[in-house]
């Protein structure tokens, strides 16, 4: 009982993080020109902080180094899809003219922590 008595006088301190790693980035290059000049985006792309790999879910939000992905939408869609790779990012078919992209830096539960938004023309 003594113990119980002790135990119940102190309050609970959650426990420091072990390891914080700095803020994910995204980096976002111009658009390749010789793709362009043939209606097709090509984005480089690099981040900072967190590695591009498909692997998601809660789970994988604990894993160090931070893993995650990104979500692309185009000219303000209402659904985006996602690029689970380091690979430039590559969208094609789009009808000549202005498009805006928004392109976000996901955790692998898809929380958001990092964004770039785009206007590329299309010749």
């Amino acid at each position: 009982m003594g113990l119980a008595a002790h135990a119940d006088k102190h309050e609970a301190h959650p426990a420091a993080p072990a390891y914080t790693e700095p803020a994910a980035q995204l980096f976002i290059n111009t658009p390749l020109a010789g793709p362009l000049s043939k209606g097709v985006i090509v984005l480089p792309f690099h981040t900072e902080h967190m590695k591009i790999v498909p692997v998601y879910g809660d789970a994988a939000a604990h894993i160090v180094p931070r893993v995650g992905h990104l979500h692309i939408t185009v000219d303000h869609a209402s659904w985006h899809w996602v690029q689970s790779n380091d690979d430039y990012i590559v969208i094609q078919g789009l009808a000549p003219g202005q498009h805006h992209l928004n392109i976000e830096l996901t955790e692998a539960n898809h929380h958001v922590v990092s964004g770039k938004e785009l206007d590329i023309a299309v010749p």
